[in-house]
């Protein structure tokens, strides 16, 4: 998916997409997270954060067996999402940084570090809150409650078993992509044009939305839609299916423990044999 990353960036940029496939891959490692030291600014510590915490909030909203409404599964979805842009800004913006030089990831974050401070790596983050925020709420809650709602449908009893998977994860990934697509847009300026000296039209959110629509249209705040509509449509499904096998391993190994606790107890030191 790093190639169609680099092409959605550069189109939200206004630069030319990268045709080599070095200039496609560049930032992988951020985005993959493939070195332990730089895990934290990776995408599987930022999932992780996600499952983790909706399963914090679902507790909290609902500290019983009970089944939480569709409403609150997806509210509590987008505010795992809201937590984990902590992780995901400070990542996104070295990848972009490394996409527009070139620069390896240490150059770009030292460069970053010692041209505009440790503040700016945060550079974009109520965008990546709202961006993250939607997106999770679609997959971690839409996508599981629609499924829901299409499996019990009559109307579905007709078409093959997986038809209500499919269709929710399309409608829940191209809503998320649709809606969160003008605040990626605004994020990844603010964390392309970092000198707010020759480039302040970006130093805020509000800035930068306004500065976009007024100088190229409503419309160029989609830009890069399909390779990002596509990424997320895929990450819709994959992610689903990681967390159903999550769920389903934790609470096997949950009944599995309370299975054990209610053994009964032998005492064997009671009368077994002669002293």
């Amino acid at each position: 998916m790093q190639p169609v990353v680099s092409i959605k960036t550069a189109l939200q940029e206004g630069r030319s997409v990268p045709r080599s496939p070095v200039a496609l891959y560049r930032g992988l490692l951020v985005n993959a997270g493939m070195l332990a030291c730089r895990s934290a600014a990776s995408i599987a510590p930022i999932t992780a954060v996600q499952f983790a915490a909706n399963r914090v909030l679902e507790t909290a909203l609902n500290p019983g067996d009970g089944e939480l409404s569709h409403a609150s599964r997806i509210v509590t979805a987008g505010g795992a999402g809201v937590a984990s842009a902590l992780l995901s800004c400070p990542a996104e913006l070295l990848m972009i940084q490394q996409q527009r030089s070139g620069g390896s990831l240490r150059v770009e974050a030292h460069k970053v570090l010692s041209q505009h401070g440790a503040g700016r790596l945060m550079a974009g983050l109520s965008m990546t809150a709202v961006r993250e925020s939607v997106y999770t709420a679609g997959y971690l809650g839409l996508m599981p409650v629609l499924s829901e709602i299409l499996s019990g449908h009559p109307a579905m009893q007709q078409f093959p078993a997986g038809t209500p998977l499919l269709l929710s994860g399309l409608t829940a990934g191209l809503a998320a992509a649709l809606l969160t697509q003008p605040a990626d847009t605004a994020k990844t300026r603010m964390q392309a044009f970092l000198n707010h000296d020759t480039h302040p039209q970006y130093r805020t959110a509000v800035s930068t939305l306004r500065f976009i629509a007024s100088t190229q249209g409503i419309g160029s705040l989609w830009a890069g839609i399909a390779p990002r509509a596509f990424r997320i449509v895929g990450a819709t499904f994959i992610l689903n299916g990681v967390r159903t096998q999550l769920t389903d391993l934790l609470e096997g190994s949950r009944d599995k423990v309370e299975g054990a606790q209610q053994l009964p107890i032998i005492d064997i030191g009671a009368g077994g044999g002669t002293q």
